[in-house]
């Protein structure tokens, strides 16, 4: 269990130049509708992290404001703290989340302790970390993505997945939410 940190550390800056080097969007790291997911499979675990434009999540861009943006803003993140409901596991593997966590940038005065809003001039981001346990992840046959449903706002996932099955990318939208690794 110690290695996944590390692993996860390696194969998000893998993944990040992959993404910049091949996509010239990417270069602009925040662009609305579209969101960036990293998986990470190894043992019995699963890590997956998500970078996705506050625009996607909650409708606008910047810290909330009035009492009506703060309680989008709060039903936003309770929506992403639900990650077993936003990005399934297909196959017979036996997934379950055990951690849903918002990852420390920039804050506002809103909810310090776990809110993650990095701001990149008015351009608020959400980046959150989810770890999953599973009884056999040789059994995963590909990822559903319900995240569509729950985020309207949001048009494309980049996906880079490591396994030891090897490295994948993938684009899943609303259109095609699901992804195989056969």
């Amino acid at each position: 269990m110690t290695r996944l940190p590390l692993f996860l550390a390696v194969v998000l800056t893998a993944s990040s130049t992959m993404a910049a080097a091949s996509e010239t969007r990417h270069a602009d790291a925040h662009e609305h509708g579209h969101g960036q997911l990293t998986i990470a499979i190894e043992g019995s675990m699963i890590e997956m992290e998500i970078e996705i434009p506050g625009a996607d999540i909650v409708g606008f861009e910047h810290p909330p404001e009035t009492a009506e943006q703060h309680e989008i803003f709060d039903a936003g993140k309770a929506k992403l703290s639900k990650g077993d409901a936003l990005f399934q596991v297909t196959g017979e593997a036996g997934c379950t989340l055990k951690e849903a966590r918002f990852l420390e940038g920039e804050d506002h005065d809103h909810d310090k302790k776990t809110e993650d809003a990095d701001h990149d001039g008015e351009h608020m981001e959400f980046h959150v970390n989810y770890r999953f346990t599973c009884t056999d992840t040789t059994k995963i046959s590909g990822f559903s993505f319900p995240f569509f449903k729950q985020f309207p706002n949001s048009e494309e996932l980049d996906v880079q997945i490591v396994s030891p099955k090897g490295q994948f990318q993938f684009e899943v939208s609303p259109d095609q939410p699901a992804l195989t690794l056969d």
